[in-house]
């Protein structure tokens, strides 16, 4: 009993230490930025804003100089530097790429991704770009874009927005946007239109699925890599539909 006695008595001190710590460092931090606590890292101030995560993000940096290193839980691997900074973008993406290769860990976290664009490096990264930019900067392709674009909007969005104005019902612009996207991505990409920006709006399995894969990647972010591996199985047969 009194060694059990004294491991409590241990606990309740570590605790309590932790959360002095936590406090003495919370008065020298400024109100708009998140408490860096010992062992929880930032995860706190995370999870309080979670339910509004983009906002926060948006009002985090504005209040740090458009860049910020998010500290997370101690031995969790999750330590991220943001920025918005136009400055660090173009001396990561443009000037200094070579210094930032995306490395195993990147790759494993987009997988999804394959060797497209976004997840490789160096001469390969070099060679998609510039056969990207040949694509996407000739006029040909340039002028497929804009009309598919306008008889996108005149065919598809308007109506829509016509008949949601004569029958005075309300529409999900978001709902919207992403099916003018898909659309025009898949007419851009295939050459095949699915229509699924009509007024009968019907039901797109496919989007469902991109945004279920969004959403598992940010998961990949913030929870720890054994969390999300362990339940990687899981997540496959769901987005597979097994």
């Amino acid at each position: 009993m009194a060694i059990n006695i004294g491991l409590i008595e241990i606990c309740i001190t570590f605790i309590l230490f932790l959360v002095l710590l936590g406090f003495l460092h919370h008065k020298k931090t400024p109100k708009y930025l998140p408490t860096n606590w010992p062992v929880l890292g930032m995860l706190p101030g995370l999870l309080v804003h979670i339910n509004r995560i983009y906002d926060a993000i948006a009002e985090l940096l504005e209040a740090s100089n458009m860049t910020f290193c998010f500290k997370g839980p101690w031995l969790s691997g999750t330590d991220i530097l943001i920025t918005v900074d136009p400055a660090n973008i173009r001396y990561i993406l443009s000037s200094n790429f070579d210094n930032y290769p995306k490395g195993t860990e990147f790759k494993q976290i987009f997988e999804v991704l394959g060797d497209s664009i976004f997840n490789v490096d160096s001469e390969l990264w070099e060679d998609m770009r510039n056969s990207s930019h040949a694509i996407f900067s000739h006029q040909d392709f340039q002028r497929f874009w804009v009309n598919t674009s306008v008889s996108k909007l005149n065919q598809g969005l308007v109506p829509i927005l016509e008949n949601a104005v004569e029958k005075n019902i309300i529409v999900d612009l978001q709902d919207l946007f992403h099916r003018f996207l898909f659309d025009t991505s898949s007419i851009l990409i295939t050459g095949y239109d699915p229509g699924c920006l009509s007024i009968e709006l019907p039901k797109v399995n496919f989007s469902d699925a991109v945004d279920g894969v969004a959403d598992g990647l940010f998961y990949r972010h913030a929870k720890p890599v054994l969390d999300w591996s362990w339940s990687r199985k899981e997540h496959e047969k769901r987005y597979r539909g097994v």
